[in-house]
This record gives structure tokens, C-alpha cells and sequence, in this order.
């Protein structure tokens, strides 16, 4: 399982748009092949920096999800105008449940 976390922060004046982004590009990496979460919150303290969490079965599962068009809409539209990131990737095993 492979977990990837992080964060993006946007200039106030772009906060309507990237909100729009974020939703949109939700939509579409819930629907991929092997997410198993997917989700972004606004920091609290950092208006406009938005943290992300991924969950995914594989890392194969991960790069065909990177190779998709809404990724690269996503990107397209959002990597210009950000003003900072951040981005960690784990290999993570599953515990069983109980």
C-alpha cells in the first residue's frame, strides 16, 4: 500500500478556482483503479494551504492513476499558481482487521 501526504498553498486571490480544482480532481482519482483514500482539508491556521492524503493498493496502481488526464488538467491548472508544496510518499503495509 502506498500512502502519499502532503500540502498546496494558493494565493487568496485564486481560492474560488482551486476550490473548483480540488473538487473536480477528487471526483475523478476516487474513481481510479486501487484508491483507497483520497481527500484534501484546508489548514486552519493557513488559510488557502490545502493538505492531501492518498491511499493506494500498489505503486503501480499510483503511477496509473499520475498518467491520467484529470491528473494532468489538475496540474496543468494549479502547479503555476501555487506558492508552496509539500510531498512524502510511504510504502505502508495493511495491518489485517481485529
Amino acid at each position: 500500500m502506498i500512502i502519499v501526504a502532503g500540502s498546496m498553498s494558493f494565493d487568496a486571490a485564486d481560492r474560488a478556482d482551486v476550490l473548483a480544482s480540488l473538487a473536480e480532481v477528487t471526483a475523478a482519482s476516487r474513481r481510479d483503479a486501487g484508491c483507497v483514500e483520497y481527500w484534501w482539508a484546508e489548514d486552519l491556521e493557513h488559510p488557502n494551504t490545502f493538505s492531501f492524503y492518498e491511499c493506494w493498493e500498489s505503486k503501480e496502481l499510483l503511477d496509473a492513476h499520475l498518467e491520467q488526464p484529470h491528473e494532468a488538467a489538475f496540474a496543468e491548472r494549479n502547479l503555476g499558481r501555487m506558492t508552496g508544496a509539500t510531498a512524502t510518499m510511504f510504502d505502508a503495509t495493511a495491518l489485517p482487521p481485529g
